[in-house]
């Protein structure tokens, strides 16, 4: 059923605090009951023409397949309108969903799903849930973002583990306190101790910034490299993303070192 993340990043402006990030991140693994894994599976995804981000828990054919949908209407600009506020891109996101979900086989459907939905307009944030229980049905509401670096979601099979993991984190005393570094932290040790035997792989991660469309990060670890999961051994071009290591710090794909100008982050 797997693990799901969302966190934000609050900076400290003349007017006061504001959201400048938002990160939705998972694990990587793609269970059939007990009968196989996969540690390959994509579990987030974001639009590269409009800020929008997606992640998924619980059920992964519908989610999957829908969020595959979604995003190439939104790249082409049919789904959603340059002037659409944070709930109306949202609201036309659930009617999709939804719409798609009423004639969807049950018989093949898991009990249970949780799909998150970050999305920017103008310097303002937001992150939507849309969540699916086999006895109540499906639901739409929106998270509440505190003006503090701080996880804001947690979800899937994992997610017991994880907030568990993250209480010493979330202790005032530690270095990392209230930044997102701190949950990206929590994350990768989460995943290399889990119990929970649908959760695991490396972890993946997309984001949203003041300006730009989705970023996606490829993950550094051990001096190898990863994309949603995978080793990035083929000739690619890494450039072209941003790279983090275990302590969510700027990493020069060629070197595998920390970027020159690159801020060090306490562990």
């Amino acid at each position: 059923m797997t693990l799901i993340i969302s966190w934000i990043g609050v900076d400290d402006k003349k007017d006061g605090k504001e959201i400048s990030s938002i990160y939705i991140a998972s694990d990587s693994r793609y269970t059939w009951g007990n009968a196989g894994k996969f540690d390959y599976g994509i579990k987030v995804f974001g639009s590269t023409k409009h800020p929008e981000i997606f992640g998924f828990c619980g059920d992964v054919l519908f989610p999957s397949t829908i969020l595959g949908q979604i995003i190439p209407q939104i790249d082409n600009g049919i789904l959603l309108n340059d002037d659409d506020n944070l709930n109306e891109k949202n609201n036309k996101v659930f009617d999709f969903i939804k719409s798609s979900l009423s004639t969807y086989p049950k018989d093949f459907l898991g009990n249970s799903f949780t799909i998150l939905h970050a999305s920017r307009f103008k310097k303002e944030f937001k992150l939507f849930k849309t969540s699916y229980d086999g006895n109540k049905g499906i639901k739409n509401e929106e998270i509440t973002l505190p003006k503090e670096s701080t996880r804001v979601f947690s979800g899937g099979s994992g997610k017991s583990e994880f907030d568990t993991n993250c209480q010493k984190w979330e202790d005032e005393k530690h270095n990392n306190y209230r930044t997102s570094r701190a949950v990206y932290h929590c994350l990768t040790e989460t995943l290399k101790e889990i119990k929970d035997p649908r959760t695991g792989g490396l972890p993946q991660i997309v984001g949203l910034y003041r300006i730009e469309n989705m970023r996606l990060f490829g993950i550094v670890e051990d001096a190898k490299k990863y994309i949603y999961g995978k080793q990035s051994t083929e000739d690619i071009n890494s450039r072209s993303i941003e790279w983090r290591n275990e302590n969510f710090e700027r990493v020069n794909p060629d070197t595998l070192k920390i970027l020159e100008g690159a801020q060090r982050q306490p562990s």
